[in-house]
């Protein structure tokens, strides 16, 4: 009997160190680019390439502006008289936007085909502007982005579908919006998944290390999805109530065995 009584009692003590062990974690697996910067020192990260490139099915906004408001009504996507332009919700953006064909073309009122697959925000903006000055005289183009979303899932505090209107992103800044990283995500383990031409990639990233500057999935581009996948100790704290009336039991039978051995 006192062979049985020590046994499980090392079995409890080895369980009790088990969860204390699982249930921490270390401040390294915590901090988001730790070592980043040092004291008293300033580092610089080179990006190989942060500008956004225009894609095909990309919904672009493009304005043509004039001083005279009937003649940029001419240029522009603007409904009937007594409407206004909405860009509040996907349908808005879908219907008064403009979206890219799979030539890598917009077809714009009074200029026409205009081709700006590749190009970044900034050249399509003087693409058009080269063709609306054949026209117009101080006219001013502006291009933008509308369809910008990211999705952000796993153990993030909010997941879901967020929205950005500019070109640049960075992954930490949608991790944010989506209420940061929970106690339960593995801040050293999140995938980026990425559509190109050719498919699909996917980038894993350690959010803990200062080489994350630097990776292509730092930037974000739009319809990104980001995966923040569960830390290890999860499955452990999930079955942390079972765990915890097995013990109960357990201690209970340790109590009895001890009870019935003074007796």
């Amino acid at each position: 009997m006192i062979f049985k009584s020590s046994f499980i009692k090392s079995g409890l003590s080895f369980l009790i160190v088990l969860m204390l062990m699982s249930g921490c974690q270390s401040p390294r697996k915590m901090v988001y680019l730790r070592k980043a910067a040092k004291k008293d020192s300033t580092q610089i990260f080179q990006q190989p390439h942060k500008d956004y490139n225009i894609a095909v099915n990309d919904v672009l906004y493009v304005r043509i502006l004039t001083g005279n408001p009937e003649i940029s009504a001419l240029y522009n996507n603007v409904p009937a008289s007594g409407f206004s332009i909405s860009m509040s919700s996907e349908a808005d953006q879908y219907i008064n936007g403009f979206t890219v064909d799979k030539e890598g073309k917009i077809r714009l009122p009074v200029l026409g085909t205009v081709s700006v697959e590749g190009l970044t925000l900034f050249d399509a903006e003087k693409r058009i502007q080269q063709l609306a000055d054949q026209y117009l005289i101080d006219a001013t183009v502006i291009v933008r982005l509308l369809n910008y979303k990211v999705t952000v899932l796993g153990e993030v505090a909010q997941p879901g579908v967020y929205s950005h209107y500019n070109d640049q992103m960075t992954i930490l800044q949608a991790i944010g919006k989506a209420g940061d990283i929970t106690d339960l995500g593995d801040k050293r383990n999140v995938m980026v998944i990425r559509s190109v031409p050719e498919g699909q990639v996917t980038y894993q990233v350690d959010l803990t290390k200062k080489e994350l500057l630097t990776s292509p999935a730092f930037f974000v581009k739009p319809n990104d999805v980001i995966y923040v996948k569960p830390s290890g100790s999860k499955a452990f704290r999930i079955n942390l109530p079972i765990m915890s009336i097995f013990l109960s039991s357990l201690t209970t039978v340790i109590v009895l065995l001890q009870y019935f051995e003074n007796q």
